[in-house]
Order: structure tokens, then sequence, then C-alpha cells
């Protein structure tokens, strides 16, 4: 019987470095800077995401042997295409690791980029990673996910992990759904108030209700019971199970991007609120929105003022609102069990990442993996639905 325990497959994947944002247009001086953060003496030059060459930092040489002053000075203004040649071989994204490795020793290289059949670089393999293999295991850059009812999604744009894409038409339904109950707990409060008091105009009490802008107390009126919609919905989405997924899913990809291990201890330390939710855009929408409607009763405010300020506002206060809006109500407190789903989803996720051929996703793949396609016809069938309804109320009358 042998000693040896068998090694688990090296995966290009895992010894594969992104490539640094390098152009043919940049100095000498970015190339040095970038070059202090690099385990090589090459770097690839990219134009658009494409290769171009390679800058061998050993063709700068000759300038440690010119005295430092302006000649130098300019000479480091000077842009990496004058430098850069053809790379003497590349990787292909189906090749192995070993077999990388082979090139790479049969061509002396240190470094070796990695090249579609499009010209792509999708990244640069080294020397100190194809020997030492059991460094730690390289990560997405970025990832995002969506919060369904039955648990985390997420995504890094090219592989996908956790829920399934019913589980994220059910987010649409889901939230349609919230937002037509608070609208109906609102309106309907507002009904029960014209009964009793008897109103002289009770449209004012519907939030859909847009008075004239020479009546600017029903104006305002209305906006008020619009922001009260909003937040009969937060308070309706913080009580749901969407909530805890959210905080799930964030403190996930928090954990994943910081390099952390994906265990309940670690990831429950995450902060719940992320820069790059939808929360955020939601919130910029709802900002200028709800200003503009309101500014536009303000009589010393004309058309063009009001809209003015209403962006002038939303550009200082739109991500202060957006995380706000996650601390307070589109996320709460995750539970055991939403926590161990955001965690499922990131273990799954890195083994696809890892074990997927480095490739660059399509837009339409992108599009697709990022939910929003499968959410928006949950909310536009639930609609439908909706309108159905009413037009089956309506014959039956």
């Amino acid at each position: 019987m042998s000693d040896s325990t068998e090694q688990p497959r090296l995966s290009l994947r895992s010894v594969l470095r992104p490539a640094p944002p390098l152009a043919p247009e940049d100095s000498l001086r970015r190339c040095l800077q970038l070059s202090r953060f690099q385990p090589s003496m090459s770097l690839p030059i990219l134009e658009n995401g494409k290769m171009q060459g390679i800058l061998c930092l050993n063709l700068l040489l000759p300038l440690l042997d010119q005295e430092a002053g302006e000649a130098r000075e300019r000479r480091l203004d000077s842009p990496v295409s004058e430098f850069m040649r053809a790379p003497i071989a590349t990787a292909s994204p189906d090749m192995e690791p070993d077999e990388i490795g082979r090139i790479c020793a049969l061509h002396g290289l240190s470094e070796i980029p990695v090249v579609d059949s499009q010209g792509w670089c999708l990244g640069t393999v080294c020397l100190a990673d194809l020997l030492l293999p059991d460094a730690p295991m390289p990560r997405p850059a970025r990832i995002g996910g969506m919060a369904t009812p039955f648990g985390v999604y997420l995504t890094d744009g090219s592989n996908r992990a956790g829920a399934s894409d019913l589980a994220l038409v059910s987010t649409g339904v889901t939230m349609t759904l919230l937002y037509s109950a608070s609208y109906l707990v609102i309106f309907g409060a507002g009904m029960a108030l014209n009964r009793l008091v008897h109103l002289p105009n009770p449209h004012m009490l519907d939030p859909d209700y847009a008075p004239p802008a020479s009546q600017p107390f029903l104006g305002l009126v209305s906006v008020a019971l619009s922001i009260l919609v909003l937040i009969v919905f937060l308070l309706l989405m913080r009580a749901s199970r969407l909530a805890g997924y959210h905080a799930a899913e964030h403190q996930t990809v928090h954990a994943v991007e910081r390099g952390e291990n994906l265990i309940p201890s670690i990831v429950r330390r995450m902060p719940r609120p992320h820069p790059r939710c939808g929360t955020n855009l939601v919130a910029a929408v709802m900002v200028f929105s709800t200003l503009s409607q309101a500014f536009a009763y303000v009589p010393a405010l004309d058309g063009g003022i009001a809209q003015i300020a209403a962006i002038v506002a939303t550009l200082f206060s739109w991500r202060s609102v957006g995380t706000f809006l996650q601390e307070r109500f589109t996320t709460r407190p995750a539970s055991d069990r939403e926590l161990l789903s955001g965690i499922s989803a990131g273990q799954e996720l890195l083994t696809r990442y890892l074990n997927s051929p480095p490739a660059r996703p399509t837009m339409r793949q992108r599009i697709w993996f990022s939910g929003m396609i499968q959410v928006m016809s949950g909310m536009a069938m639930t609609y439908a639905l909706y309108y159905l309804v009413w037009l089956a109320w309506k014959r039956f009358q």
C-alpha cells in the first residue's frame, strides 16, 4: 500500500489571477506601480480586455543607469506601447495547469497569459501558484444575488447557485402582493375615514389621485398618502421571509468578497447592508419621484426648478437612504435556517467557480443570471392576473 495520499485535482481556476488593468496608452510609471503587486516580471497589456502584448520589466533596466532627473521622468511618462512585445506563448482556457506548467518550463516563463479564441485575456498564471497549489483558493472578485421566499440565490455572472429560476419568479410575485396589500391598507383606511367624516373631496384619500397644481394642499396630502403606502410596504417586507434571506445573501456576499471562511459564526458578523444592493437604486427612484411630486405643489418652485431641486437632493441622499432602508426594513437579522441557506449557496458558487473553465460571460448570460428577468416576470404575471380578475368583476357587475 502506498504511503502517499492522492492530491485533489488542480483546476485552472485555482491558479488563475486577474490581469492588471494596464492599457497601451498607460505610462511606464503606472506599469511600475502595478508591478509592485504582481508576482512576476512581466505584465499583459490589454485594450478593452483584449490581449495586445506583454511588457517585460527587465526591458526597463537601462533606466537605472540613467541619472534621476528630467530625462528619466520623461521616459517614465512614455506609453507602455513603446516597450511591449508579442507574448512568447499563451495558454488557452481549456488547458490543465500541468500542461500550462510544461509550456512555461519550455519557454522559460515565470508568468503566462490565458487568452481565449476571441483574444480576451482571462487572467494570468504564475510560477508560484503552479508550484504551490495548496495556496488559498481564488474567489470571484464580485458576486451578486437575490433573496427569494425559498432561499438565497447567488451568481458571479458566469455561474449560479442556490435558489432556482422558479424561486426568483416567486420573489416578483411576493413583492407585488406585498405592495398591493399595502395599497389596499391605505386605500381601505381612507375609505373608512371618509365614511366617518364625509369629506367634500373623497378622492384625496386615494393614493393614486393626483390633484392639479392649483390645489397644493390636496397635492401634498396625496404625496403623504403615497409615502404611507411605501412605509406599510416596507413594514410588510421586514416581516416577510424575504428580509431574512436578504440579510443572509448580503452577509454571504461580504464574506466571499473578503476571503472569509463560510461558517455561521463568521458570516453572521458581516454587515447586512451592501453598497451594490438594488435597494439603493430603489431609494434613488423613490427619493426623486417623491420630491419632484412634492416640489410641484410648492408655489415658489416652477416646473424646472422643482426638477433640479429634486435631482440635487437625490444625488446627496440616495446612498444614505438606501443604506437606512437596508438596515431597518429590507433586511433583518437572519435566522439560522436563513443564514445556512446563504452559506450553502456561497459554497456551491465557489465550487462551481473553481471547477468551471475560465470564460468571459456574454451580455445575455449576465442579464439572465442577474435574476431580474425572472423577478420581473413574476411581477408581470401577478399584474396580469389582477387585470383578468378586474375584467371578470366588471363583466359580472
